[in-house]
């Protein structure tokens, strides 16, 4: 879909049909999800048993991202997306039912296996669309998330106050199961170039596990000879685990600050609206430079912006924490459109496994961050474990600067 470049980055069709139904996605997750920490809190978790739910939850997807990619090889990406989707709805049907602990730790894990599902699908989709430019096609599909935010935990929220958690897992059931069939009939028949095509269905492959094994031997002779790569996908790694962190425990963290649920939905829903419009002249700004750059300066601000955070954490206000995490927001958007572009135009060829790759690698470091920063948090406190984990990042980003500089001459 061409939207005018004077008013929104160019947007392709299939980018666009998997952007709208990553919206959908994440809307019906989000409902629930910002509040999800405060609900693990609520039933009785301490807040190390916190961090190993969401361990539990991306290590999953971790484990479970090369199942999906064997599996993809083998069926239509749509199904493969579709019966991801539908997994989430039945993720919050266990959730509503509320049928035990066991039943409840079974379902981090189908949330894990089905994340996995639609993640590798959907990003493979792209990359086998062939876009003019990776970098702003998953710039528009790592948009969606946040588009989605600008909505999400204000109606969630609003449905929490009046019906409890029943209601809002209730209406995620709904969205999710309606957002399932869509994804399937609207994207079961995009060709590989990325045009809907009418009756083009893409056959099964003839695919074993050798092959898959042979695939993942070239990729992964192919990053040990690429340095910059390599080492850009190291520096990502750090950082993701530093968004394992901040994820599950910075609504804690706004809640330790003594600001209130109403305030809290306020900050994070004018943060996404306000995260909008900046998106669009970002996506175009990410797609005028490469992907090595677009990590190096995401990561470099992302490590700045928590140690002010954790220097600050007991002094700053709301307004700080907001203008903060806004300037975040873009950088995680450089980070993970860098990220997935440059891992699409190095691997095209293998698609499906380099999505498997980047899928695991943007779930796996929130699983370590997840726990990590339960144990910290714990020990040290909010401030402390932001502060230190910023640091970090940044001394990281900063020798890939150099030598992404040194490189580069």
């Amino acid at each position: 879909m061409d939207f005018p470049a004077r008013i929104l980055p160019r947007i392709e069709k299939a980018t666009f049909d998997v952007s709208v139904v990553h919206f959908l996605l994440m809307f019906g997750y989000k409902i629930f999800s910002l509040y999800y920490p405060l609900f693990l809190i609520s039933i009785g978790l301490s807040v190390i048993k916190v961090g190993w739910v969401y361990l539990l939850i991306y290590g999953t997807i971790a484990i479970a991202a090369i199942g999906a990619n064997f599996w993809i090889h083998k069926i239509n990406p749509a199904k493969a997306a579709a019966a991801g989707i539908f997994g989430y709805g039945v993720y919050a049907l266990l959730m509503l039912c509320n049928t035990g602990i066991a039943v409840f730790y079974a379902a981090q894990i189908l949330l894990g296996i089905s994340a996995a599902l639609w993640l590798v699908s959907l990003k493979s989709i792209i990359i086998g669309s062939r876009p003019e430019n990776y970098n702003q096609s998953f710039g528009w599909f790592y948009s969606a998330p946040e588009y989605a935010s600008a909505l999400a935990p204000a109606i969630g929220g609003l449905v929490i106050y009046k019906f409890g958690f029943a209601g809002v897992f209730a209406l995620s059931v709904l969205i999710q199961f309606i957002n399932g069939f869509y994804a399937y009939f609207k994207l079961r028949n995009i060709n590989i170039a990325g045009v809907e095509t009418p009756g083009f269905s893409p056959k099964p492959q003839a695919f074993n596990l050798k092959k898959l094994k042979e695939n993942y031997q070239m990729i992964f002779r192919s990053l040990k000879k690429d340095k910059i790569t390599s080492f850009a996908l190291a520096v990502i790694f750090i950082a993701l685990i530093l968004g394992g962190i901040y994820r599950p425990y910075f609504v804690l963290f706004l809640k330790d600050l003594n600001y209130t649920q109403n305030e809290i939905i306020g900050f994070f829903s004018l943060l996404s609206l306000i995260f909008i419009p900046l998106s669009w002249i970002a996506i175009k700004f990410i797609g005028r430079i490469s992907s090595y750059k677009n990590i190096s300066f995401g990561v470099l601000a992302d490590g700045i912006i928590f140690i002010i955070i954790g220097l600050w954490s007991n002094f700053i206000n709301l307004t700080g924490v907001f203008a903060l995490l806004l300037v975040d927001s873009i950088a995680g958007l450089m980070v993970g459109s860098g990220k997935s572009g440059m891992m699409a135009k190095k691997f095209a060829e293998f698609k499906e496994e380099a999505s498997t790759i980047d899928t695991i690698i943007v779930t796996l470091g929130p699983a370590i961050g997840g726990i990590i920063g339960g144990i910290a948090i714990s020990k040290i406190g909010f401030g402390a474990t932001f502060f230190w984990g910023g640091l970090t990042v940044l001394i990281f980003a900063f020798a890939f600067w150099l030598f992404l500089k040194k490189h580069s001459q």
